[in-house]
């Protein structure tokens, strides 16, 4: 077996690890006025973050924590 054929491939361990279950996103394709998605694009952030964070707001919610 030469130099190269032992380099790369699957290793146990390696890769990234999965999200807890409460913390796996989903995507949700939604419809929004253009005057809103104008706004959510002013903000800093992403729009995933921008519309979290205000779900989060207006309704008093908690996000989980990841264990």
């Amino acid at each position: 077996m030469n130099e190269a054929a032992k380099r790369g491939g699957a290793r146990e361990g390696a890769g990234r690890k999965p999200a807890a279950p409460a913390l796996v996103r989903v995507a949700v394709p939604l419809r929004l006025p253009a005057w809103l998605v104008e706004w959510i694009d002013a903000q800093d952030g992403t729009r995933a973050d921008v519309i979290e964070a205000a779900l989060l707001k207006a309704h008093k919610l908690k996000a989980p924590r990841a264990p």
